[in-house]
């Protein structure tokens, strides 16, 4: 049976990806108006020219045989832009999942065994926001979120890899053994230092 603490943290858990599938539904609902907004004007534009002298002709000898490409490039620049957007807020969410899950559990481990579950989170979600990105290494997730805004922190990259390290070392140890205070110490500073960079780059 489930005692208080294992209960409150479900309840916790299950209104964080209620949260989260609210947002991500807000942010492509967005995305999606932005863009029929953007191709409407476009077509507003385009009707305004055709209905012109200059745009009947052009339209007879020019358009009817390239307009379908530019229609079909211009469509397909739209999907890429959505997709890309919607990547960036999972890839996001569920990084701040992970950090989220590594600090509570972490905060909580008193024994070495303790302390190796709750860096699992490098390497898969405990709860994921989408099953797509369940079973992907963190660094792999950070990688995939520079590609798409552009830039990379390569301090980001290092300190998933401390932490990587930091579960290995832990996995060779006695389980049962209690966890220092000094890599309790040690772990909390890295946990704290990624989630400062995933908010300087939310802000």
């Amino acid at each position: 049976m489930l005692d208080e603490e294992q209960k409150a943290l479900i309840e916790a858990t299950e209104r964080y990806r209620h949260e989260v599938s609210q947002k991500i539904r807000s942010e492509l609902s967005s995305a999606e108006e932005e863009i029929k907004e953007i191709e409407q004007g476009v077509w507003d534009k385009i009707q305004v020219f055709l209905n012109s002298n200059v745009g009947m002709w052009l339209l007879s000898s020019v358009l009817i045989t390239g307009g379908a490409g530019l229609y079909q490039r211009m469509q397909h620049s739209y999907e890429e832009k959505l997709h890309n957007r919607t990547q960036l807020i999972v890839l996001q969410f569920e990084i701040a999942n992970r950090i989220e899950n590594m600090r509570y559990f972490w905060r909580k481990a008193s024994t070495v065994g303790d302390g190796a579950f709750a860096l699992k989170s490098v390497f898969l979600s405990k709860t994921p926001i989408n099953p797509d990105v369940e079973k992907i290494n963190l660094s792999v997730l950070y990688f995939n979120l520079y590609q798409l805004i552009g830039r990379q922190n390569p301090e980001a990259l290092e300190i998933v890899r401390e932490l990587e390290d930091m579960e290995y070392d832990l996995q060779a140890q006695k389980s049962s053994e209690p966890l220092s205070e000094e890599v309790k110490k040690q772990g909390l500073m890295l946990i704290n230092k990624l989630e400062k960079f995933l908010v300087e780059r939310a802000s």
